[in-house]
């Protein structure tokens, strides 16, 4: 079973909520929600791979290497 962990940054890169589903389309609608509440959210995979994510990244998490 593979586990999503979705993680919610506020503008400064400062992270505020995290949520973990082992559904993928629940995770990017999280993904989406959490966005819409905070400006950005991404969701990693249980290995750390990128899965998804919404909103303007903040400038202080650097460029996401995929």
């Amino acid at each position: 079973m593979n586990t999503f962990t979705t993680t919610a940054y506020n503008t400064l890169g400062e992270a505020q909520e995290t949520e973990t589903q082992t559904d993928s389309w629940a995770a990017t609608e999280i993904c989406l929600d959490l966005s819409m509440l905070y400006g950005y959210a991404e969701t990693l995979d249980a290995w750390g791979r990128h899965a998804g994510e919404y909103g303007d990244r903040p400038v202080a998490l650097g460029q996401r290497a995929y």
